[in-house]
């Protein structure tokens, strides 16, 4: 198994909110409104350039957000001027015990280092009644259609070391000390654009996704360079290379 690759968010903070022009994440949003309720006080971990901390205003008592990143969270200093954030580590979160109703996390856990620490330092801080939500892929699944796992042939081993799959991330909520814990699709991805399109948009470029982040330089090349073939190929048919998204992202939830 390859070993897991750490992304360098701090060389990504300008390109990373474009995924959200691509993507609706409706799904995300809904299982989050849910998740979320009007008289708690929440935390975000892993939040980023404050995308659902902004989107999330108003759907608890008060929003929290940590981040390691100090580009990352000046721009979500910006777009989330309400929220109280902190560059921190998700192992070791700087709240006194029970400080928390809810606790989630969006495309972030497979960055942290240590997945069992931070879901100890999650039951921490919660309150009694409290969760933990956690929405990402599982890529262990087949089920995925992705032209990224497709033409940058390493993303798939790479992301199969990073993600734990979702009855994995039950289990260890258990060893944790949470009282029950359940996962369930929260979103499915669907989209289709022509390659050039996707050149285009900047769709193709490390700062997309975190999966094009981590290749190395001559791993990104070999990637663009097999989208441009079957372009080619395409093309001299009288056709145009069309790149396939559909995929899901599946919550997983503790409770205290």
């Amino acid at each position: 198994m390859t070993p897991a690759r750490v992304t360098n968010y701090d060389s990504l903070a300008d390109g990373y909110d474009r995924r959200y022009t691509y993507f609706a994440y409706a799904g995300v949003r809904e299982t989050l409104d849910n998740f979320l309720t009007p008289t708690a006080a929440a935390l975000e971990v892993g939040c980023g350039t404050g995308h659902w901390l902004q989107a999330l205003a108003g759907r608890a008592a008060w929003l929290a957000g940590l981040e390691p990143s100090a580009p990352m969270l000046r721009r979500a200093r910006t777009r989330a001027p309400e929220a109280r954030l902190v560059r921190g580590s998700a192992a070791a979160l700087p709240w006194r015990d029970g400080s928390f109703d809810r606790i989630f996390c969006v495309n972030a856990l497979h960055h942290f280092p240590d997945r069992m620490q931070f879901f100890a330092e999650a039951r921490r801080v919660l309150r009694p009644g409290g969760g933990l939500i956690t929405i990402g892929k599982d890529p262990h699944k087949t089920s995925d259609d992705w032209w990224v796992y497709d033409y940058f042939t390493e993303t798939r081993e790479i992301d199969q070391a990073r993600y734990a799959a979702v009855r994995i991330l039950r289990g260890e909520l258990t060893l944790a000390g949470f009282a029950t814990a359940e996962s369930f699709e929260a979103d499915r991805i669907e989209a289709v654009t022509t390659a050039a399109d996707a050149f285009a948009a900047g769709l193709i470029d490390p700062a997309y996704t975190s999966q094009l982040a981590v290749l190395s330089d001559d791993e990104f090349a070999r990637g663009v360079e097999r989208i441009r073939l079957a372009q080619a190929e395409r093309a001299a048919d009288g056709a145009e290379l069309h790149l396939i998204s559909d995929f899901k992202l599946f919550a997983t939830i503790g409770w205290v």
